[in-house]
């Protein structure tokens, strides 16, 4: 069995009363209680994501109200979940009950999220405010990780990056990542590829270690211009 609980909270602008979930089935169902007595299903007979929506009331968002928003399976066919509700702040996200998870996402209007629940994470895709709350220090089957859109919010002083427990990771996306100077990997790191842009100051020891860990694995390293990122 799967469940993810994430607990919203209504914001007093135009659509702060709204509801968002998406998931990847890798086949199946899944069950959604929204936390206000209101519930639905999805269904798919192959690997793929599903999104539904759902109004609370609009009384809600004068009081700043929170709901549980319950994700559950009898299975283990969650497999990717966007922790982005879009339009209402996600107070939590609660993923640890959900161990067949392989993809997470998060970006802005996030207080908290626990990553080193689930370490059989393969693909963590964060921005914003998210990228402050991240911590890899289990995360050992990371293969991919976008990291983008730092600074600003609440979590502004983001200058470290700490995969030295991510020896499988593989691919590294730093876009934006406006305080980002130093990234750090283990000596076993499977490292190929490495995308930033000049918004990322990535520079000195930090990025040789990298350069040199990433030619000894075969791959490349690729800086974008402004006009491409």
């Amino acid at each position: 069995m799967g469940q993810i609980i994430m607990t919203v909270e209504a914001i007093n602008w135009t659509d702060g009363n709204v509801g968002h979930v998406k998931v990847c089935l890798n086949g199946g169902s899944c069950h959604i209680d929204w936390g206000d007595g209101c519930t639905c299903y999805m269904q798919t007979d192959k690997c793929e994501w599903l999104y539904d929506i759902h109004f609370y009331s609009v009384s809600c968002k004068a009081e700043g109200r929170k709901f549980d928003i319950v994700i559950s399976s009898d299975g283990d066919n969650i497999i990717g979940i966007w922790a982005d509700n879009g339009e209402m702040n996600v107070y939590d996200i609660d993923i640890s009950k959900c161990q067949s998870l392989e993809y997470f996402r998060a970006s802005y209007l996030i207080n908290h999220f626990d990553l080193t629940t689930n370490p059989g994470l393969k693909i963590i895709e964060l921005k914003g405010e998210a990228c402050g709350l991240a911590d890899f220090s289990r995360s050992t089957e990371l293969k991919e990780l976008y990291y983008q859109y730092t600074g600003g919010g609440r979590y502004s002083g983001v200058k470290k990056l700490d995969l030295t427990k991510c020896d499988k990771l593989e691919c590294l996306e730093c876009r934006h990542a406006y305080e980002l100077t130093h990234i750090t990997i283990s000596n076993k790191s499977a490292l190929k590829e490495l995308v930033y842009d000049e918004e990322t100051p990535l520079s000195g020891k930090p990025l040789e270690i990298i350069k040199r860990t990433i030619e000894r694995n075969g791959g490349k390293i690729i800086k974008e211009n402004n006009d491409i990122a």
